[in-house]
């Protein structure tokens, strides 16, 4: 989709903050962001792309929304993987990012004047890999140790098949000028994802998490590129069989492809609801890509 401009957003200071993760990490890692940010940065690239297509057209879309974390993915072979965890670290600890002590090594905080930054470490599915680290339910830990984690993320299948890759520019924190590529989840990894995060999330007594998420997830079907319809149809088909996709479908269906949905219901619930959005056809559509038949 590049066609050579990228993201700017001066004094952002999780645009800077990954800048300068991506300088110092130099080209051993091309940086997976998920979460809101990811979503936020997919949505500045494509209305600065008028000529790449989406589902949706940014005028349907919700505004774009920002957040202060960065969910920074991490692929199976690198999370398993002492050495290139160890540059990570050597790489955080150079851009004076803290522990968090409540999430101790998967979470990690940086000061800018701007404001708090944090960084989540999220691993990808470890599939065959697993075999390289001992056995923990929510976390990745290498072996040797080199006080980096990551928490797992079991339900973001195919997370680093057909990422899209978006440039973003600006300064680091030292002053100097530096481009980046880095890469967001496809629809289909995304929508698993959130759709999840959704379901533990949205009998918070606070809403506004479920909220987030839920607008969210018309958020990823909205942004769907053309290619991006083809890798999701051809991902849902071949993860068919998989508990993740299940459960995401039963979520889906209950939830937001109901007109009666407590999904829905926290979509108009958001700050951010139009009412020119289109939640009847988000539901098809919603349905289309994850092959729920009825």
């Amino acid at each position: 989709m590049d066609d050579g401009s990228g993201v700017r957003l001066p004094g952002d200071p999780l645009l800077t903050t990954l800048l300068d993760l991506d300088a110092a990490l130099g080209s051993e890692t091309t940086l997976l962001i998920g979460g809101g940010y990811g979503l936020f940065l997919k949505q500045l690239y494509l209305a600065d792309h008028p000529g790449v297509r989406t589902l949706l057209t940014p005028d349907d879309l919700p505004d774009a929304r920002t957040t202060n974390d960065i969910d920074l993915i991490l692929r199976a072979e690198i999370v398993t993987d002492s050495e290139s965890m160890k540059s990570i670290r050597m790489a955080l600890d150079e851009l004076d990012c803290r522990v968090v002590e409540t999430a101790k090594y998967t979470q990690f905080s940086r000061s800018m004047p701007q404001g708090q930054v944090k960084i989540d470490l999220l691993a990808a599915p470890l599939g065959h890999f697993a075999e390289r680290v001992p056995k923990d339910p929510r976390r990745v830990k290498p072996r040797p140790s080199v006080k980096l984690h990551a928490s797992k993320l079991e339900e973001a299948l195919a997370v680093d098949r057909h990422a899209l890759s978006i440039p973003v520019e600006g300064k680091l924190s030292a002053g100097e000028e530096h481009r980046a590529e880095v890469l967001v989840p496809q629809a289909f990894s995304y929508l698993l994802m959130k759709l999840c995060a959704f379901r533990d999330r949205m009998n918070d007594v606070n809403r506004s998490l479920g909220q987030h998420h839920a607008l969210d997830i018309y958020r990823i079907v909205g942004m769907l590129t053309r290619e991006e319809d083809t890798h999701v149809r051809s991902l849902s088909a071949e993860y068919a069989e998989h508990p993740t996709v299940t459960e995401a479908r039963a979520i889906a269906a209950k939830h937001f492809i109901s007109p009666d949905g407590l999904g829905r219901l926290r979509i108009r619930e958001h700050p951010l609801y139009k009412e020119s959005m289109e939640l009847d056809r988000f539901g098809s559509e919603l349905s289309l890509l994850l092959g729920i038949s009825g």
